[in-house]
């Protein structure tokens, strides 16, 4: 073998080797997208007006407004206060939110990923516009992929895409109230007392608020509590007392069951329940009474805070759970049990 063949012959065997090399590396394009969905909003935030979510038949969902104080509210619920963490939460979703991939942009395909026209009356997302920038928005959200992406289509466009924000854009009108209604813990609860529209009284209270358990009041002879803490829901009820619906508070002819909720502090919250259609509804009032001991800068505080939930809650009436219903208008039967027969030996 010539010096020339053994050179021609090596040279072909680095030829071969490079081949084998790029045969065995297989670069993936660069993922499409990647960009803002919508690049312009971020800078429009603070200028967003009002929020529409539009759900399937074009039926209104919510109607999120604005205040010059930055406060939300719910135009379908009266003007009720919205939860201004989820609108802060669904529009910076929408600010961040970048293209995975772009999907389909076939009209026949947009109900597999819920981004059909809302005007279908069997559509699976939601429109949401934004109202008050130079750019309005209007898009459609649809489907979730996974616990962090979701599908959205500009309404006027045709092509989807997939995103890595998830907007979780309440398709309930009630999923954009915010739901706290009071917040009062136990331990500075000293008397609740419930007049039910028959005329039964129920009282529960504690003389200090180191006291362990409530005591019930006037128990009749023959009788006993059922156990030591059974009393305690009804001090607790208004620690973590939520909303399901609301409404304007009307005059109403049913009978209610008043309960009344005081403080070692002095305030004094009067609540009015009535069960509508097995629905149950409290409206609320507040006032401020000065306990026996007192100082002059405490009962100032609690007579503001009393001023400030009078305002908030006695516009409105509220549905809550049915237990916290149930637990706000006991009965004695609820909290007693007959004495055992005493034996033979006694």
């Amino acid at each position: 073998m010539t010096p020339r063949t053994v050179t021609v012959l090596a040279a072909a065997l680095v030829v071969l080797g490079a081949v084998a090399l790029l045969a065995q590396y297989d670069p993936q394009p660069p993922a499409p997208g990647g960009g803002l969905l919508l690049p312009d909003l971020g800078e429009d935030l603070d200028r967003i007006s009002q929020v529409s979510v539009v759900g399937a038949g074009s039926e209104s969902v919510a109607t999120l407004v604005r205040g010059d104080d930055g406060s939300w509210t719910v135009a379908e619920k009266d003007g009720y206060a919205a939860d201004v963490e989820k609108v802060r939460q669904t529009l910076i979703s929408l600010a961040e939110a970048r293209i995975v991939e772009p999907k389909t942009a076939n009209p026949d395909f947009y109900d597999r990923l819920g981004v059909e026209d809302v005007e279908d009356a069997a559509a699976g997302g939601v429109a949401v516009m934004l109202a008050g920038s130079d750019t309005p928005v209007n898009v459609i959200v649809g489907n979730t992929e996974g616990t962090s992406q979701v599908y959205i289509r500009g309404a006027d466009q045709a092509q989807s895409f997939l995103v890595d924000r998830n907007p979780d854009v309440g398709n309930e009108t009630t999923d954009w109230l915010t739901t706290e209604i009071l917040a009062i813990p136990g331990t500075r609860m000293a008397r609740v007392a419930v007049t039910h529209p028959d005329g039964e009284v129920v009282t529960v209270s504690k003389a200090d608020s180191e006291q362990s358990n409530f005591d019930v009041e006037e128990i009749p002879p023959g009788r006993e509590v059922q156990y030591a803490s059974v009393a305690n829901v009804m001090g607790n009820v208004l620690s973590n007392l939520n909303l399901q619906d609301v409404e304007p508070r009307t005059a109403t002819d049913e009978p209610v069951t008043v309960t009344e909720f005081v403080t070692f502090d002095g305030l004094v919250i009067t609540a009015e329940s009535v069960e509508r259609e097995d629905e149950p509804w409290v409206a609320f009032r507040a006032e401020y009474r000065p306990p026996a001991e007192e100082s002059e800068a405490d009962g100032a505080d609690v007579t503001a805070e009393a001023l400030d939930l009078d305002q908030r809650l006695s516009p409105w009436r509220f549905r809550i759970a049915s237990y916290q219903f149930d637990q706000m208008t006991r009965r004695l039967d609820d909290l007693l049990r007959d004495l055992p027969e005493e034996t033979a030996d006694d």
